[in-house]
This record gives structure tokens, sequence and C-alpha cells, in this order.
């Protein structure tokens, strides 16, 4: 067996740099590029040295870079690391018609290779690479290819002088590669991922110019000052984020990124090491003379006053308030303290008020003026002033008071008039827009919501504990799990189903299921909670059918419907799922006085108190990260009997 290195058994890594060209201008800076990555491999990996070849010049044919890596790199098996480094000229070409596909733009995108182009020898072709590396990861290497080219995935940012910069780009090719040959004698596994660390968007040009002493490209300077800062065990999206925000602040028009971006390989450490998990998905970062987080209206976050996000996993509360929220960013402020601009901070939503519910008041002049009086002081509901109300509240000679939604139909029982009245309204209002922020509670910043899971699973007649390998219902068209009555011959019988929850999050999380119905109830009976640990799945009711149905007092009949949200709470800490539970709208039950426990605490500081914990849980200053998912449930009678 060989010996461990750094974290892997044994490191490989091909070292591709190439400014002299035979066909396409030279550059200046890919030699140095490689030097820098070899001797960073060299100094920073312990125990046995990483077995590294290097392709410099008119070594780096396109022949010798497939060679190397099949015959080098392929040499790398379960618990090694591969690694390819290329430094050199990028271009693209027209996509096969066949892989129309996989690009949409209707390009490929290409590695210019030493003799690319000279005498007909075609580019290195991206979808050849992806066959290459993935035959290297099908062996279960841990393989990472680091691409500081242009059009290696994208990128643009500030300004430098054009005589000082220059673009690793040659022109396109218009000639339609032929890849089958290649792609036939070297089958990609289909289950196999590699990390490609890329200098810039598919659509932009990365650059080199002189930095300290030495020109370099931006993309390789930015990712070796970040591996020397963070170190190798570092994961592939740290060094990424971090080499991102060096890159931005030295040149314009430059964004590398991360492939594949969902979490997967790119979180384990760069060269190989356990997946990485726990952090937060959301990373404050200094750019261009400012703090921003890479979150902002396209991820769910609202613009506006009051939003402020955390750091995660500290034993001091740190926030930093949201001072303008942007398309895919928002610029924050640190609030009271100082961050080190070297550093960057994964954080979690602190604190988002949540909107309260907008009315309409019409009809009776003096019985508007005084719901509208008692409106005032809700921090539930607020009068609608130019905006389309959410509900809206109607008043007649005879002093009935009727609640409509938007549609305006009624949402609640018919309230006679009387000195009790207001207060009937004005409560009646809350328990509704409390059910609905409930229901629309969500952490934009979170990622947990991917690594969740609630399934609806059917329940055959007999059996009495819920199946973990069967299938769950898949959702219609609208997103909604669809479940009917069935006719028995003497009448007809709801529909039970099983309900699984997963936890594939790579780490234990405390779960609440709540049921939301469409008479307003908020029901935390079907799992009121507990600690579900990563890999792992829980069930609803322990294991017991789930009865869904009408509600008591409806009576099946044909045509008939009632709907039902299921919404998971997830969280890194315990919390309780009390503050949640409302009953039916006019049902005696929890308490729906302002004053109550509740959501008073998620409008307030949503990150502080996210679900309101119990006073023996976690302190409430403590940070976390949670998360919500909600699976839409239509219940049916058919029309008919069989």
């Amino acid at each position: 067996m060989r010996p461990v290195v750094g974290g892997t058994m044994t490191v490989y890594a091909l070292l591709v740099g190439v400014d002299a060209y035979r066909a396409v201008s030279p550059l200046r800076g890919c030699r140095a590029d490689v030097t820098a990555a070899q001797d960073l491999l060299t100094a920073q990996v312990k125990g046995t040295p990483p077995a590294i070849r290097t392709l410099l010049d008119g070594d780096a044919t396109r022949a010798a870079v497939i060679d190397g890596i099949r015959m080098h790199l392929g040499l790398a098996g379960p618990g090694d690391t591969a690694l390819f480094w290329f430094a050199g000229h990028g271009s693209q070409a027209p996509a096969p018609p066949g892989l129309w596909y996989l690009e949409p733009t209707g390009m490929v995108q290409t590695l210019i290779c030493a003799d690319s182009r000279e005498h007909g020898t075609p580019d290195l072709y991206d979808k050849e690479l992806a066959v290459l590396l993935g035959e290297v990861a099908a062996t279960g290497a841990h393989t990472v290819a680091v691409l500081d080219c242009c059009y290696a995935g994208g990128a643009a940012r500030n300004e430098v002088p054009e005589q000082e910069a220059r673009a690793r780009y040659a022109p396109a090719r218009h000639d339609v590669p032929d890849m089958a040959a290649l792609v036939a004698a070297a089958p990609l596994a289909a289950d196999a991922e590699y990390v490609a660390l890329a200098a810039c968007r598919s659509f932009e040009l990365a650059q080199e110019l002189p930095l300290n002493g030495l020109t370099h490209g931006v993309f390789t300077w930015a990712l070796l000052r970040a591996l020397a800062r963070l170190g190798l065990h570092a994961t592939s999206r740290d060094l990424l984020t971090r080499a991102r925000c060096l890159v931005e602040d030295v040149v314009p028009n430059q964004v590398p990124e991360l492939f594949p971006q969902v979490p997967g390989p790119g979180d384990r450490p760069f060269l190989g090491g356990p997946l990485a998990v726990g952090g937060a998905g959301v990373v404050m970062r200094h750019l261009r003379g400012a703090w921003e987080i890479d979150a902002g209206t396209c991820h769910g976050l609202p613009p506006g006053d009051g939003v402020r996000v955390a750091v995660a996993g500290e034993p001091v509360r740190r926030e930093a308030r949201v001072v303008s929220v942007r398309t895919e960013r928002s610029l924050v402020e640190p609030a009271g303290w100082e961050p080190d601009e070297e550093k960057q901070y994964p954080v979690v939503l602190a604190s988002m008020p949540l909107p309260a519910t907008t009315v309409a008041v019409d009809g009776d002049e003096p019985l508007v003026r005084a719901v509208t009086e008692a409106m005032a002081s809700s921090p539930h509901v607020r009068l609608a002033v130019a905006e389309v109300p959410e509900l809206r509240v109607r008043t007649d000679a005879a002093g009935r008071i009727r609640i409509l939604g938007t549609d305006t139909t009624p949402v609640a029982p018919e309230i006679a008039g009387g000195p009790a009245a207001v207060g009937r309204v004005v409560e009646t209002l809350e328990h509704i827009a409390r059910w609905r922020q409930v229901k629309a509670l969500d952490n934009p910043l979170s990622a947990l919501a991917s690594r969740v899971g609630v399934e609806i699973v059917e329940a055959r007649p007999g059996e009495r504990r819920a199946p973990l390998d069967r299938p769950p219902i898949r959702p219609g068209p609208d997103g909604s799990v669809r479940l009917s009555y069935r006719w028995s011959g003497h009448g007809w019988v709801p529909p039970t189903v099983f309900i699984r929850l997963h936890n594939h999050a790579g780490r234990p999380l405390h779960l609440v299921l709540l049921d939301l119905t469409d008479r307003y109830r908020v029901w935390a009976g079907l799992f009121p909670g507990g600690r579900v640990e990563h890999g792992r799945a829980a069930a609803a009711l322990e294991g017991r059918p789930v009865q869904m149905g009408l509600p008591p007092d409806v009576p099946p009949a044909p045509g008939r419907t009632v709907r039902d949200w299921l919404k998971l709470f997830v969280a890194e800490e315990h919390f309780s799922s009390r503050p949640f539970e409302l009953p039916r709208l006019g049902e005696p039950g929890l308490s729906t006085r302002r004053d109550a426990i509740g959501l008073r605490g998620v409008l307030d500081r949503l990150g502080r108190a996210a679900v309101h914990r119990d006073a023996s849980a976690v302190a409430v200053d403590d940070v976390y990260d949670w998360a919500t998912v909600t699976v839409p449930i239509r219940t049916v009678v058919p029309d008919g009997r069989p």
C-alpha cells in the first residue's frame, strides 16, 4: 500500500504551460504559472513527494497532453488525487450538431496546445477533456482541473492598462470538430465526477499581466495566493471564492467559476479528503472596497431595511447589515466589528422582518374606522395603501362582516355585528396572517433545503408501518401530490399514505413537520420534532399510516377537494414546534393574542429565534442555519363511482 500524502495516498499532477505557440500568438506568463504551481505542490504536500509531470511550450502537444492525462493521471486510483493544471490559450468552436443539448450557445470551448492549428492539428475540445478526466475520475481518484485560459468558464472585472494586460485568447475556429473517435475510445463512466476551477466564464477572456515582478495568469496568481493562505486542505469551493475576490480586485471582466456548482466534489479538500459539510451556503467577502454576500434578489433575499446576516460557526455573534440588495449579490456593512479583508466568512440569515398581510376595509363607515384603528397596532396585518390587498373586510348596513380573499371569495365564516365584532375581525385577520406567514416562511440563504426531503408514499391495504424503499408518489404538473378517495361499495374511503423524511446534509439536523390545512390550521403532530442523522430517514406518526381527507364536518361527495401543505422545518439546533401551532379558524386552541409566544420571534429576530427554541435548548444568541421545504397535497373525491 502506498503511503498517505496530504490526506490522500498519492498526488499525481500534470502541469501544462504554453507560452511559445507554433500557429498562434505567444503568451508570457504560462511557464511561470506552472513553475509556481509545481513549487507550491512540492513544498506543501507532505510525506511522499507528489508525482509531477510537466509539459512546457513545445512539449505540450495535443498528443502529449492526451497521453499525460491517460498514462500519468491514469495511474491514480481510489484515494489518490489527479490534478490537471493548464495555462495557455483558450478558444471556441461551433458545437457539433449532436451536442446541441449540452451547448445552448452553439459553441464549445477549447484548449490550444502547442501544435494546435499547425498542419490541421485540432485544439483539445472541452468535451474531449471531459471524457479524459472522467476516465480518470472513474477509477475512484479525486480529480481536479485548473484551467487558466480564455473561455475556461467565464469572467470580467476592473480595468487594467491595455499595454500591460494580455488575454489568453486565440480566434475561434470555424470548422466543426470530429470528437467521435476519442469519445468512443474512452467511454466516460456515467457517475464519474471531477472538479474544475476555471479562470473565467465560458463567454469571457482570462488575463495575464505583471504581478510581483513576474508575468502570471491573474487566476493562477490568485489561486496560488489562496492556497498559500488557506492551505491544501481548504475545499475547492473555498479556494475559488477567495481567488475570485483577488481576481476581481485586479482585472475587469473575469469571474472565476467552480464546476460543478452544486454541493459535491467541490466541497472536498483541494487535494482530496472527506467531504466538507456543515458550512453555510453564503459567503461574505471583501471586494472592490466593500463587503458583499453572494446572494441577492434572484435568491429570494428581500430588499428593504432590517435584513441581517451573521457569521456561522463562531461563539461570538458577529453580524452585518444588508444595505443594498442586487440581483446576484448584496452589499453589507459589518455591525460593530472589523472583519479581516483577507478572509471570507460563511454567513447565515440572522434577521429578516416578514411583511405584514395587507388588508382593505370598506362598507359601514363607523365599523371601517374602528377596524382600521384596531389594526394599527398589529404586527401581523396593516392597512393596504396603494397595493392590491391580500385580504378584504366588507361590512353592510346590517352590521354583517365578511372577510374575503384576493378573488373576493370568503375565507372565513361571516361575523355578526355587535360590540365584540371589531375584536373578532382583527383576531380572525391575524390568525389568517400568521398562517400565511408560516406557509411562506423560507430562508433564501440556506443550502439545507436541497439536502433534505419529504416523500409521500402509498399505503397499501393492511400495511401498518412505512416502507423504507418504496418509490414516493410523484407530484403532478402543478407541483402538488394528488390523492383520491376510493369507493368501497358502502361509502367513500379517504386515502392513507406514509410520510418519509430524509436528511442528506452530511450532519445531524433537527426536523419538524407541520401540516397546514386550508382551514388555517397549523398542526405539528405528524412529526413534532426530532434529530435525524445524516443519511437516515424518519417517518411521520412513528411510521404509522397518515389519513388525508376532508374535515370531519364535511361529508365526502364527488368533486369535493381539500388542500394541505406539508412544511418541513430543518435546523442545525433544536427548536420547539409549539409556537407555530394554530387551531382551525374559529376553534378554541392555542392563544392567538399578539403577545403570545409564537411568530413574534420570527418577525422580530428570524435568525435569533427562527422557530423559537425551547428555553432549555441552546442560548438564543447562537447562530445556526435553517431551511424549509413545502409539499402541497390535493385530496379529491372523484366524480362518479366505480
